[in-house]
């Protein structure tokens, strides 16, 4: 998905999922200190740049964000430039040179608070799936605990499909843990493909969204093809 047009996936006001890999898929993000420094990044630029965090797992080499954007380019800015400030600081800081963040960040485009939901509840499951925890509880760097207990968390800005889970904190803190015990109980370990395909959705939303993105490719190929048959005349 990484080389598809970002313009005819992400839409003003759209709900994303975004990730990116580490170059190499090194472990850059193993340290404390180098996931508080992506963490202040994202705190220090997302309202300059309307940007709401739902939620966030931050792996040892990519992150995973949830959230809404109020303005497409914005949101695109917002992300390059928080991606270059780590890469510069990250690089200073360890003495190395060189790409941190592979290629272009992807950005899945979420439907419905329905699907935010789950994808939510999907990057909290990242560390237990890969076995740095037991319980999603005991990973720190995550938004989990914020919903599952109230922890403070200034990055986040609660998610309406969170919200819709009850009329008190403590209810819907009690609906998410069950949320999540319950996936625990079934399939936590199966995996999902909410960071390879642009729309995460009602399966009929996805397919005529999908048609529309491979309609832009073509036109812009086309228009390729004219200007380079253009150029040699």
């Amino acid at each position: 998905m990484a080389n598809l047009p970002r313009y005819a996936i992400i839409d003003d006001g759209s709900v994303f999922h975004v990730t990116w890999q580490c170059h190499n898929k090194d472990w850059i993000l193993q340290t404390d200190w180098a996931k508080q420094l992506y963490y202040d990044l994202l705190l220090k630029f997302k309202d300059r740049y309307l940007i709401q965090i739902y939620s966030y797992t931050f792996m040892s080499n990519h992150p995973h964000m949830t959230g809404r954007c109020q303005d497409k380019k914005l949101f695109s800015d917002f992300f390059r430039v928080v991606n270059s400030m780590f890469a510069k600081t990250y690089n200073k800081i360890v003495g190395r040179r060189g790409q941190v963040v592979m290629d272009r960040f992807k950005s899945p485009r979420i439907e419905t608070d329905v699907d935010l939901l789950k994808v939510m509840q999907y990057i909290d499951l990242n560390p237990k799936r890969a076995s740095m925890v037991v319980h999603p509880e005991d990973y720190k760097w995550s938004s989990y605990r914020y919903y599952a207990f109230g922890e403070a968390d200034d990055l986040i800005t609660p998610a309406p499909s969170y919200l819709a889970l009850g009329n008190s904190p403590k209810e819907r803190q009690s609906v998410y843990r069950d949320l999540i015990t319950e996936i625990l109980n079934n399939d936590w370990h199966q995996k999902k493909y909410y960071s390879s395909i642009p729309f995460i959705g009602n399966p009929d939303w996805v397919i005529k969204q999908t048609q529309k993105l491979k309609s832009v490719i073509a036109l812009k190929k086309t228009i390729h093809l004219d200007s380079s048959l253009g150029a040699s005349d």
